[in-house]
């Protein structure tokens, strides 16, 4: 049984959206919470028997009050519109001001895809479909393209349509509307994802840089497949399920007391353990443990338990002394990491490619994009106009080889990017870990659940000039929801690792995902409530579904990426990741490097377009947390996706936060150059390359294609983009420092600082 080493936690705020319109007002006025009268069919069997339970309505959703514009409307999930009333209720019993602001947390957790990822899915297949229906038909692309404008008005097609269906925009929405810039980001943990909000808000709230945090759970059932898949894993279909979503504010008691805040429940202990425990008579997902919170306040419980059927079983208590135990560790070393891109997970070749100024760059195969369903040069309503990628050889589970054969009907049922992640880690080397855990930063919504979920749709799609037969499924199994579901990837991971018994956790921060994983990595080992953790993170990012809503962003260079270039028109995308392992830096005399500081900060101008001083933020909170100076910092790996835009404010924010006095220059690079942009897996990218560089004493170059964009200031800070491999000094405390920035949509913002303390001299 692991106990955490935190203090009790102050819930000051509780919002919810229900079944049956049921808000937290409500709950208070009736003073109970009865789950077992929400008897309401969903209009859909599983297993012969039909689904009851109680669902949630927002089709009265004000999206003016949350600032949704109305062109983007067909894009916002139903999970976003049930997290945005919950949060609103919580956080209208308080007043914040301006310092809390910046450091207000806004974590959410959800399980399985939304409503606007399966709309998506089933229009990139429907399209797909109708290319291999119509053949070389002469005029097959003109009735391809009758077809996307028929698609485009039934279940929309805008340029909102990927930041509408990413978890991680859940709460960078919320943050926009309370006007909080603290930290964001989506976990999935089953139905223990209440929980991990918990732990995650206790571990953050060690350091000032998270002093308040919105937690919120958000479970939606949208259809029968995803039910099914549910179903095998164990979960009864003789109890009601629960739709909902609920809104706890916490933070340390004595901020509440300091504020004058009223504390509605006390919290001291979170526990996970294998005891027996009695579950509850109704399964509610993502908000099965916040359900229950609410049950004990409403009852005056001073306790609460439960039995996870996707995870552990779990106990909460309240506060009954203050148990903080202080930091004592506070850098956290890193032992080994293995890279994962269209190379493999060969070091060498990573390195040599990245020494070299080399790329991944390579034409797309047709098992990997159909071109007549997609590729047109001029941008257009559900298309792409690039034809270039930096991916994985395949995007065939088939097509993996692993060194341990996998049974076909495990394989063909698992994302492309579990079983690379699943390859890369057959080479790691862990320690001796009593309390692991495996946090992996993916897309919370793979492929196999948004095909199940196109298959559910297929019936709601316009009549298409040719019969679209549904794409052949493969069977829903017990591993089916391991395929499709994030939290599923970590499992799988864990148990390739030989940690069966690890806490598992997956994280979505839009395009930050691998730094925020690192992110709960660090203060969940600094808490003490982990003495090892493996952190992955990994996405295929150049999926036709991705390049198709990526090119409705007019986010994809024409030609390829080249960060800090003039005249750079986007990102590249890539397939890839790493793998790293953590320890407390007290518990191993070997480390590759040690991660110094970590933070981050949720602020933009819009969802899709960056703040410079919300970017500072991140790396100022960061900076604030660690033991070297700004000036000390000799190299830094940027987000640098190659955007005008995006280039941009990232310069803009490092003059903020590094400009330095003396005339040794800060360089910069961006692995995006070499293996293109990999989405949740961008940070792992970058961490790896930072490790790399460490190893050899090096920093390798960015090649600038054609003209230095002289726009960019980098005479302010000063700052230098090596075009050739530099020797990487140590300064004269023998330490290499290096830093690391990742963004994502939603204003989403990471930064970290590394140190490398080998005591061999510069190359």
């Amino acid at each position: 049984m692991n106990k955490d080493k935190t203090s009790p936690l102050a819930i000051v705020g509780i919002g919810c959206a229900l079944p049956e319109d049921i808000n937290f007002a409500a709950l208070k006025q009736h003073g109970t919470l009865s789950p077992s009268q929400f008897t309401h069919p969903f209009g859909w069997s599983v297993a012969s028997e039909p689904l009851i339970g109680g669902q949630v309505n927002t089709d009265d959703f004000d999206y003016k009050k949350f600032s949704i514009p109305p062109l983007f409307r067909k894009a916002v999930s139903r999970e976003t519109r049930m997290a945005m009333l919950a949060a609103e209720e919580a956080l209208s019993q308080l007043t914040l001001d301006e310092s809390l602001r910046d450091h207000c947390d806004q974590l959410c957790a959800t399980h399985m895809a939304s409503d606007s990822a399966y709309r998506n899915a089933t229009k990139v297949t429907a399209l797909r479909t109708l290319a291999e229906q119509l053949g070389n038909l002469d005029n097959a692309q003109a009735r391809i393209d009758e077809y996307k404008q028929t698609l485009a008005s039934t279940f929309g097609a805008t340029s909102h349509d990927r930041v509408g269906e990413m978890a991680s925009t859940i709460p960078a929405r919320i943050a926009h509307f309370a006007h909080t810039r603290g930290k964001c980001q989506t976990l999935d943990g089953g139905d223990l994802g209440g929980l991990r909000l918990l732990q995650a808000a206790q571990d953050n709230f060690r350091y000032q840089d998270s002093l308040l945090a919105v937690l919120t759970s958000i479970q939606c059932f949208h259809h029968q497949p995803q039910s099914e898949v549910l179903h095998q894993q164990g979960i009864s279909i003789q109890q009601p399920w629960l739709e909902g979503a609920i809104s706890l504010v916490v933070c340390p008691v004595a901020l509440a007391q300091q504020q004058n805040w009223p504390i509605l429940m006390e919290l001291s202990t979170f526990v996970t353990s294998d005891s027996e425990q009695l579950q509850a008579g109704y399964f509610a997902g993502a908000s099965q443990v916040f359900y229950q919170l609410l049950e004990m306040y409403l009852n005056g419980q001073t306790d609460c338990s439960g039995a996870a059927a996707l995870g552990q079983n779990w106990q909460i208590f309240a506060a009954r002394q203050h148990n903080f135990v202080a930091a004592s560790d506070d850098q956290v070393a890193i032992t080994d990491y293995r890279p994962i891109t269209a190379l493999g997970n060969d070091k060498d070749r990573f390195w040599q490619t990245l020494a070299d100024g080399q790329d991944v760059l390579r034409p797309q195969s047709a098992q990997q994009l159909n071109a007549q369903a997609f590729v047109r040069e001029t941008p257009q309503k559900l298309s792409t106009y690039i034809d270039k990628a930096m991916s994985f050889d395949s995007h065939s589970p088939l097509d993996v080889a692993l060194s341990k054969p996998m049974m076909p009907s495990k394989k063909t049922r698992l994302d492309v990017s579990q079983l690379q992640l699943l390859k890369g880690a057959e080479s790691l080397t862990l320690g001796e870990f009593k309390r692991p855990a495996v946090i992996l930063a993916c897309n919370l919504a793979l492929s196999a659940d948004r095909q199940l979920g196109a298959g559910a749709l297929w019936a709601q799609l316009p009549k298409a000039s040719r019969y679209l037969p549904q794409p052949d499924m493969p069977e829903i199994n017990r591993w089916s929801w391991y395929g499709a579901t994030g939290l599923g990837g970590a499992k799988l991971l864990a148990q390739q690792l030989g940690l069966p018994h690890a806490d598992c956790i997956a994280v979505e921060a839009a395009c930050a995902s691998s730094m925020a994983a690192l992110h709960n990595a660090v203060r969940g080992l600094q808490s003490g409530r982990y003495d090892g953790i493996v952190v992955g993170g990994i996405e295929t990012a150049t999926l036709e579904r991705d390049l198709v809503l990526c090119g409705a962003q007019m986010m994809l260079s024409t030609t390829r990426i080249r960060p800090f270039a003039k005249g750079a028109d986007g990102f590249t995308p890539g397939d890839g990741g790493g793998l790293f392992v953590l320890q407390a830096k007290s518990e191993t005399s070997h480390a590759i490097a040690h991660i110094d500081a970590i933070s981050g900060s949720c602020d933009s101008r819009s969802m899709t377009a960056p703040d410079p001083q919300g970017q500072a933020l991140a790396m100022y909170k960061t900076l604030q947390l660690a033991s070297v100076n700004p000036e000390q910092v000799q190299y830094l790996e940027t987000h640098g996706t190659g955007t005008t835009l995006g280039d941009q404010a990232e310069l803009e924010s490092l003059c903020a936060a590094y400009s330095r006095e003396h005339d040794q220059p800060l360089y910069l690079g961006s692995g995006k150059y070499n293996f293109g942009h990999c989405f949740a897996g961008a940070g792992a990218i970058s961490l790896a390359k930072m490790l790399a560089a460490l190893e050899q004493c090096c920093m390798p170059p960015t090649p600038i294609l054609g003209e230095l964009n002289d726009a960019l200031p980098f005479d302010s800070i000063p700052a230098q983009v090596p075009q050739t491999a530099l020797p990487w000094p140590a300064l004269s405390n023998r330490q290499r420092i290096g830093a690391i920035n990742a963004f994502g949509t939603g204003g989403i913002n990471y930064h970290l600082t590394l140190l490398h303390s080998h005591s061999q001299e510069s190359v």
